[in-house]
């Protein structure tokens, strides 16, 4: 049986550093949040839920043609691990067999590198698997079903990071060349960095010799 795999996509922040919005700027065709909508739905994933709070309408409308669902955070500015309680809350528990959280402005991961990262999860003894590019810890994260009550109830002032990081369960870290795994879009430095990136992709690819 094929493993059933979910995914929780973090959109709910107001994006304040930014003036507010970030995730529905443009990169290439498509917004940041449709690019890491597309990551996800490239990767197969069984269910992929959107978590909103601020901009929820815009967001929304933004993704009307995708397969997603949508969890909502009444407090947007609340810490990141709320959003994903909401998430996690809207997701179908009691079939799964991993599931993965991440922030929705990382639009640069590669679905073949989710895909690697949750079967490097799934062939080893671990509960959790981090992504690293040149040993930087990245996202998503990816747990085991088994995880799921102790995520959805973990509480700590640094979020999820002692659970993710520390020692107790012991997380596989999976090398990957992927620097989509550490890009966000926190400033408009990070923003220009972003598009820089994808812009030699589009480089790289365009020089790749023609399949026949």
């Amino acid at each position: 049986m094929e493993p059933k795999v979910a995914a929780v996509l973090v959109a709910a922040g107001q994006g304040s550093r930014m003036g507010g919005g970030k995730l529905l700027l443009p990169l290439g065709e498509h917004t940041l949040v449709e690019c890491a909508v597309r990551t996800f739905l490239g990767a197969s994933v069984s269910e992929l839920v959107i978590v909103v709070g601020a901009y929820a309408l815009a967001v929304q409308r933004a993704l009307r043609d995708y397969p997603v669902r949508f969890a909502f955070n009444p407090d947007p500015a609340a810490e990141m691990i709320d959003s994903v309680r909401c998430g996690l809350r809207a997701l179908s528990s009691d079939t799964l067999t991993a599931f993965l959280i991440a922030p929705a402005d990382m639009p640069l991961i590669l679905p073949e590198t989710v895909h690697h990262l949750v079967a490097a999860l799934l062939s080893s003894d671990r509960l959790i698997a981090v992504p690293t590019f040149r040993r930087r810890h990245g996202h998503p994260v990816a747990f085991r079903a088994a995880m799921y009550e102790t995520v959805l109830h973990f509480r700590s002032p640094q979020g999820l990071r002692p659970l993710v990081h520390g020692a107790q369960f012991r997380p596989l870290t999976v090398p990957v060349d992927d620097e989509g795994v550490v890009t966000d879009v926190d400033s408009w430095d990070d923003y220009r960095h972003l598009l820089r990136l994808w812009q030699a992709r589009r480089q790289q690819q365009a020089n790749l010799p023609a399949k026949f």
